[in-house]
């Protein structure tokens, strides 16, 4: 039934005509935003092609990292929203670092209704400052040290896991073998609880984060719509993650401290020192994590990830922040790091497949070291320093995160040029195309682990594994240990080769010989 004119067709296309033309102008209106800056620019979507499965992220940045060749920057957009791509090496130092002020916020809503949201990653501003200041001791050198054995127990079970495929030669898919023992130290060190793989509450453990890393194609919507349209999400309520997965790991949270407080447990595990600083708060305990545990070794390397950074760290904030959620929210964050531990771990043993020399270089310092250590130490694994250039190199070819991003918090005037980043722009880093750079990477698609001889994971403006400067990864040095431990201890006793089937599954053969076992 026509209402505007005498036709019904006609109606409907009066009334689609102008909601189509502001539609249209509304996510075309800021075109030529880089254009009248003297920017230059193109309009891509970057989300576009990963969301089509035409191209995937990497794939995209490098696409663009090669547009504006030769230029220290380049404009594109995210639906309306300017992005500006940094292309120089000491602008990039700049952004991440010496100007940290005016970058020191990852593009990120603030989810206050999510509980999961109040983690370090996450957080912004003063917020962020407060918290990391906190958690610094909770990753010096000896708490980091309280956990190795944890970690090499974890790995114990893992062998365990793949001695009857390594005793018939059978092909093993290295990235679920691997996921099941990043699984096991996230349970045991984050969440404080060790997990039978028989045990039922296992099999839950392991459901629930599969359903993260394997989201559903409404779990992508969901994400996507709070990552671009926070406003629409804060409306909705919509958490990038299923409720289920927040009440499920609270509760889990929630349990696992009244085991602990009802039965007096004390344990050497990252929960336990985020149960210390939250007695601190609360007054029920003066002793714990001071700055006291922070070594000279620690302060050094904190000093240089603030090098030239004029941001102060103060831990002198009444704000309580370990509530239950605040904990669960901490622990949470390290259960998404390790789907990125077992992917570098499996891309290493990779490498080391294709390069068997590499593989039995690698094995000889490993049995030189459990020698000269008498077995297995943290001292042992942290002073394989091949095992270091190995895994820095395997880094470089596959970073976990191909960019890195920083909302601009205040009007910054790129020095010797006339560009002012305004408030709000989005900077972003191109991570991968740095590390394939040949500029800064002769024969960027060969491995050559000696590439970062004496380097010991420090990072630079052309290589951004975990970042730089002040929101470097503060589990950085955890997350190495963690590596370093599962592939030390592989190498110990298995020759790793590709299937002659595919090259994803792996055959795990035991060594002929082998120094300590």
């Amino acid at each position: 039934m026509a209402i505007i004119t005498d036709y019904f067709f006609i109606d409907i296309l009066l009334v689609l005509t102008p909601v189509v033309y502001f539609l249209v102008w509304y996510l075309t209106n800021n075109n030529n935003y880089w254009s009248k800056r003297g920017v230059p620019n193109i309009r891509k979507e970057l989300f576009l092609g990963i969301l089509t499965g035409r191209q995937s992220q990497a794939d995209s940045i490098l696409e663009l990292y090669k547009t504006f060749g030769g230029e220290r920057y380049g404009g594109f957009f995210q639906l309306r929203k300017p992005i500006l791509m940094i292309r120089d090496p000491e602008l990039i130092h700049k952004v991440l670092v010496k100007d940290f002020t005016c970058f020191h916020d990852r593009d990120l809503p603030e989810l206050n209704y999510d509980p999961l949201s109040a983690n370090l990653f996450s957080l912004k501003g003063q917020a962020w400052r407060t918290l990391r200041s906190k958690l610094i001791p909770t990753f010096s050198s000896s708490k980091i040290k309280g956990m190795f054995d944890q970690v090499i127990m974890s790995s114990e079970k893992m062998i365990e896991s793949l001695e009857g495929c390594a005793g018939d030669g059978s092909d093993v898919e290295s990235k679920a073998a691997l996921s099941e023992f990043t699984l096991d130290v996230i349970a045991s060190c984050a969440f404080g609880i060790h997990l039978s793989t028989q045990r039922p509450d296992f099999n839950k453990f392991k459901t629930v984060v599969k359903n993260i890393f394997t989201p559903s194609l409404l779990q992508v919507v969901r994400f996507l719509i709070v990552i671009l349209m926070p406003k629409l999400a804060e409306k909705l309520n919509l958490r990038p993650f299923p409720n289920e997965v927040g009440d499920y790991f609270i509760g889990l949270t929630r349990a696992t401290m009244k085991h602990r407080k009802d039965n007096n447990i004390k344990r050497n595990d990252y929960f336990q020192l985020l149960l210390t600083l939250k007695e601190q708060e609360e007054g029920e305990k003066h002793v714990g994590l001071t700055t006291s545990d922070v070594t000279e070794e620690d302060a050094d390397v904190e000093a240089h990830y603030t090098a030239d950074s004029n941001v102060q760290f103060s831990s002198s904030d009444n704000k309580r922040l370990f509530t239950e959620e605040v904990i669960c929210a901490n622990s949470f964050i390290f259960l998404i790091g390790s789907e990125s531990i077992s992917n570098t771990i499996s891309l290493v043993l990779f490498e080391l497949c294709r390069h068997p020399d590499v593989q039995l270089k690698l094995q000889q310092e490993v049995d030189s070291m459990l020698v000269k250590c008498g077995g297995w130490s943290y001292e042992a694994v942290r002073d394989m320093v091949y095992l270091d250039q190995i895994i820095q190199e395997s880094q470089r070819m596959y970073p976990v995160l191909p960019l890195l991003t920083r909302e601009c918090t205040r009007d910054y005037k790129i020095p010797d040029s006339d560009l002012t980043i305004e408030k709000g722009v989005l900077v972003m880093i191109p991570v991968v195309a740095l590390h394939h750079d040949p500029q800064y990477y002769p024969d960027p698609e060969q491995f050559k682990p000696e590439r970062f001889q004496g380097n010991n994971f420090k990072p630079s403006s052309t290589f951004l594994p975990f970042g730089d400067g002040p929101r470097i990864c503060i589990a950085m040095r955890f997350a190495m240990m963690e590596v370093k431990s599962c592939l030390a201890r592989i190498m110990s006793q298995y020759s790793v080769k590709l299937s002659s089937k595919t090259q994803v599954p792996l055959k795990f053969v035991p060594r002929l010989f082998t120094l300590l076992q």
